[in-house]
């Protein structure tokens, strides 16, 4: 069994391609299903990360069948023939750190941001619940989520670092004189809805409305909560509004060109601005071509991503080092454990084999190592993992095993 990956983000493929190939809370359960049938003979244990930034499926399975399973996966989406040459793979090692850089937030588009380390967690306890991740897979991810927190809180990656909510209140603040007199609709209910909602609060906008599929109250926070308003009403509301956050999840854009012009028409061209920040998108990107319409999609929010990016930077030197360093004790103690449990089975085989007069001998024996291997009985990869232990360690197995 070998830990392999691949996937596809935003340094490999822009947005319009990556929307081809998204695994949300629409279609993970479908997803889940077609991969434990597809797959059930070399995948033992899977889960998969989807983002705005990046798509990626992890495998715990038969070594060397990451680019089949992928192939596969990518013709299930109906999304292979645009993405076959956009993914990446990694592998063991390469692998594990790989993962540690995304749950840190290194192989983030916005370098050090706040949001993924939450993603990823979430996103393995929700495949632990289908059922797909288990076992010594899911015993790597806290693992792996253990060294991606020591990144984050050994070094200073996140920095003065901005969350995606954060660079869209920077676009507002930049485009708006007085943002505290504006009016924000917010389409959405999922934690990307509730991150931008607390930050625009805390910075002054007051006046929010949020719009759902089904009517909930949203929990911001102990003193914060909004009810939200159904979809259907959106027409309406939007007239109102000033800037529009959309993250919904939808395969297709809730939002055309035909209702902002509407919208416009009715406020009289005052300007609007749209932060769009679903993938696959919310708004169809034909909305650009409205006069007095300023729309921002995920793509668009890199250009104000380079704030205090030198000090990151030089952060994230740090957090990769310390990582190479944390998966390399990972694979020591691994190791170590492994041949442990060989040197273990050894000792048993032999203890099963000698009487008590040889049990005797070995116990007063100064180099126990010596005196089993003149036993002739041990063969030598065995004898090869009982030469790692220290004489007293070796006894202490020997006296463990023969009183069991």
């Amino acid at each position: 069994m070998e830990l392999q990956l691949f996937g596809i983000n935003h340094k490999t493929t822009k947005l319009s391609e990556r929307e081809l190939f998204i695994i949300n809370d629409s279609n993970q359960e479908d997803f889940k299903n077609f991969f434990q049938s597809a797959f059930s003979d070399s995948v033992d244990s899977f889960f998969a990360l989807s983002t705005c930034n990046r798509t990626e499926v992890y495998i715990f399975g038969s070594s060397r069948s990451a680019t089949k399973i992928a192939q596969k996966t990518l013709e299930f989406f109906g999304s292979s023939d645009s993405l076959n040459n956009d993914l990446y793979f990694f592998n063991g090692n390469e692998a594990i750190k790989h993962m540690c850089n995304v749950a840190s937030g290194l192989d983030s588009q916005v370098l050090g941001e706040q949001e993924i380390l939450g993603q990823f967690k979430k996103s393995i306890q929700t495949y632990i619940e289908l059922g797909s991740l288990k076992g010594e897979f899911q015993r790597l991810t806290d693992d792996i989520i253990s060294i991606a927190k020591a990144a984050r809180t050994e070094t200073q990656i996140g920095f003065n670092s901005l969350s995606v909510s954060g660079l869209s209140l920077k676009i507002v603040q930049e485009i708006f004189e007085d943002p505290t007199q504006q009016k924000l609709t917010i389409v959405g209910a999922g934690q990307m809805a509730l991150s931008v909602i607390e930050n625009f609060h805390d910075n002054g906008i007051k006046n929010i409305n949020a719009v759902n599929r089904s009517k909930k109250t949203l929990t911001i926070n102990n003193s914060l909560s909004i009810e939200t308003t159904h979809l259907s009403q959106l027409g309406v509301l939007i007239q109102n509004t000033d800037i529009l956050v959309t993250s919904i999840n939808s395969p297709l854009p809730i939002i055309g060109k035909g209702l902002i012009e509407q919208a416009m028409r009715e406020r009289k061209n005052k300007p609007m601005l749209l932060i769009d920040l679903g993938v696959p998108r919310n708004i169809e990107d034909q909305v650009r071509d409205l006069e007095y319409a300023y729309l921002f999609t995920i793509e668009d929010i890199e250009l104000v991503t380079q704030e205090n990016l030198e000090e990151r930077s030089f952060e994230a030197l740090k957090a990769r080092d310390l990582i190479q360093g944390r998966v390399n004790s990972l694979n020591q103690d691994k190791a170590n454990k492994y041949s442990r449990n060989e040197a273990y089975a050894a000792l048993k085989n032999v203890s099963s084999k000698i009487d008590d007069q040889d049990f005797l001998g070995l116990l007063n024996s100064d180099d126990p190592y010596s005196s089993l291997k003149q036993m002739h009985i041990v063969s030598d990869d065995q004898l090869q993992y009982i030469s790692k232990l220290t004489p007293n360690a070796i006894l202490s197995m020997i006296k463990e095993i023969r009183s069991a």
